[in-house]
């Protein structure tokens, strides 16, 4: 497929297939393990939307910034996948949706805990992601929900000089600034990368067309997550999975956001950002998961 992707103007573009490829042309050999295997002519959804304003190349050395930032907490970006499990062949996880649906998507998130593989082992007791529903519109669990592993996150460009974020090891680290919590810089990073989620997409036109051609239920696309509290359950919507690429053009698009959140808090002055509060209901037990009606 070629592929064309324009940076330009200030402007990440997405890339744009060529029209010589026809509806369900193979891209991978046949055999192949890989998510991606034929091409389709939907236009996938990316995180920023299809263009993202990029900083001027000097942002971070501006007076502006460099006289009103003050370092706080780090925290990590991280994208992470599952899938094929050595014991159990039917358990495809994440690269099996992701195969079904024809596209790549990984779980995006943030986390404050500095040994990855701390949030890995999270994700997998909890089965994130492997509640769905059924083909008779009761909710299901999905196997291979619990091999999440952390991804290489490769972006093609650098950060910007005197950048707060860093490409770190299978994740982007950032140094937030002063006043900043973890939970508000992850809010602003999940409502700019909302226009990729999956869960969404699946309920749009397009989601709709797409799920249409494959013959397939978009409800039984849709991901949420079973979490137990002792005795009680509550079934959540996973709306951490993102059509997303970790070492494509993708990336840059991710760093490019996390750059802005951090800028723009940073010299709005404080009397002028807005004091949103970030509810949460992660101990409670109601249920958001909605599946489809039998």
């Amino acid at each position: 497929m070629t592929i064309d992707s324009t940076i330009a103007d200030g402007n990440i573009t997405a890339p744009t297939a060529s029209s010589r490829r026809q509806p369900m042309d193979r891209l991978l050999p046949d055999g192949s393990l890989g998510a991606v295997t034929h091409w389709l002519p939907t236009q996938w959804p990316t995180v920023g939307g299809k263009k993202l304003a990029m900083l001027p190349a000097d942002a971070f050395e501006q007076p502006a910034y460099k006289h009103h930032y003050v370092a706080g907490g780090r925290i990590a970006i991280y994208a992470a996948g599952c899938g094929f499990d050595h014991v159990n062949a039917a358990a495809t996880g994440l690269v099996g949706l992701a195969r079904r649906l024809k596209a790549a998507v990984h779980k995006l998130s943030t986390t404050t805990q500095t040994d990855l593989r701390m949030r890995s082992e999270e994700l997998n007791k909890d089965h994130y992601a492997a509640l769905t529903t059924s083909a008779d519109g009761y909710p299901c669990s999905d196997l291979g929900f619990d091999t999440w592993m952390m991804q290489h996150i490769l972006p093609r460009g650098l950060p910007l000089a005197g950048s707060p974020v860093s490409v770190g090891d299978r994740c982007l680290v950032v140094r937030l600034p002063a006043g900043m919590t973890p939970r508000e810089f992850d809010k602003q990073l999940a409502f700019r990368m909302k226009s990729a989620r999956l869960n969404s997409w699946l309920r749009t036109p397009d989601g709709e067309r797409h799920c249409q051609y494959l013959g397939i239920d978009p409800a039984q696309l849709a991901r949420g997550t079973a979490y137990g509290f002792n005795e009680a359950l509550r079934r959540s919507a996973g709306e951490e999975i993102y059509f997303f690429r970790p070492k494509s053009f993708d990336a840059d698009r991710l760093l490019r956001l996390a750059e802005t959140i951090v800028y723009r808090y940073v010299t709005t002055p404080p009397a002028l950002r807005r004091n949103i509060s970030w509810r949460s209901r992660a101990q409670g037990t109601r249920s958001d998961f909605r599946p489809a009606a039998p």
